[in-house]
């Protein structure tokens, strides 16, 4: 009977041991990936706030360009047009990492659309009329405008979003 309480204690203490071992290597491995997806989190926000800062800045200075043309008899150059928009890219990051800014980025984008039918019109236009070239100024400024008040509130959501996952972590 000795020699069987032995066994059992070694079997015991083994049994004791590896569950002891499981927890803690489970809870280790699940506080990896937690920081994982913490650090993924991060560097998504911090590419959707130079996303939207990027495209705020495109904006104003596409409007400078329709300005300077219609204001200034300064030729629009289509080498403004060369800076890729990554309005998509933004889309993606939103709705995979923030999507309560996804009607943020839709009214960004509807303004955007407004300032680059405004270039595509300086651009193509023959016919410029003082009406035409006043529509056409207004509104490029209210579009480049509001993108950038967008992007800021945008931004400021964004922080709000790291914030409230840092205090988690």
């Amino acid at each position: 009977m000795n020699e069987w309480l032995g066994l059992i204690g070694a079997l015991a203490g083994t049994a004791i041991g590896g569950f002891v071992t499981y927890k803690v290597a489970n809870q280790q491995h699940s506080h990896e990936r937690s920081a994982e997806n913490e650090r993924r989190l991060i560097a998504a926000c911090e590419s959707i706030h130079d996303l939207l800062s990027a495209i705020a800045s495109q904006a104003a200075m596409l409007n400078m360009g329709v300005l300077g043309d219609l204001g200034y008899n300064s030729p629009l150059k289509g080498g403004i047009l060369k800076e890729k928009v990554q309005l998509d890219r933004l889309r993606m990051l939103v709705d995979f990492y923030a999507p309560s800014l996804s009607v943020d980025v839709k009214a960004i984008s509807d303004q955007f659309a407004i300032v680059s039918r405004a270039v595509g019109e300086v651009l193509l236009e023959k016919n410029r009329n003082d009406e035409w070239k006043s529509k056409t100024v207004e509104s490029a400024v209210f579009a480049s405008l509001e993108i950038t008040k967008l992007a800021q509130t945008a931004q400021e959501k964004l922080g709000k979003i790291v914030q409230a996952s840092l205090a988690k972590g």
